[in-house]
């Protein structure tokens, strides 16, 4: 019996644009973290959203809860998500959050073969911290399918 070909899923991850509360960064310093600490750069739309397309793998067993993998995947096997993230101008991490893949269903993946998931960034009301801290962590994301 042969191995099974890993699946691929089609992400469209539309943020809200808000940058981190203290930042200097810019464009170029925001974007989705890969694993080697590269940052991919979203599409800016006129409504201020920044977009991001990005595939990634999905583990064909049929587990109770799907297994992402590739270089966007982070985290153990059954807790995985992405990384948005703010670099500083000296290359240091002004905040990153937590974007799970969790809520991403096997129904929501066959579906995705034909049009991408969008997952909405929930928008964070950017809590203020003595020093005014940037404040990262786990961001709710609602995946569905794609309209177009």
């Amino acid at each position: 019996m042969g191995k099974q070909e890993t699946l691929a899923v089609r992400l469209r991850i539309v943020y809200d644009g808000t940058p981190p509360n203290v930042w200097d960064g810019g464009a170029k310093e925001f974007g989705l973290q890969d694993k080697e600490n590269v940052l991919h750069l979203g599409k800016m739309e006129r409504n201020g959203h920044v977009v991001f397309d990005v595939a990634i793998g999905v583990k064909p067993d049929r587990t109770a809860k799907p297994v992402f993998l590739g270089d966007f995947a982070h985290g153990p096997p059954k807790e995985r998500f992405l990384y948005l993230s703010w670099r500083n101008a000296n290359g240091a991490y002004a905040q990153r959050l937590k974007l799970p893949l969790g809520g991403i269903t096997w129904s929501a993946i066959d579906n995705a073969q034909k049009k991408p998931l969008i997952g909405e960034v929930a928008a964070g009301n950017k809590p203020r911290v003595p020093g005014g801290t940037n404040v990262g962590g786990t961001r709710a994301v609602t995946w569905k399918p794609s309209d177009r």
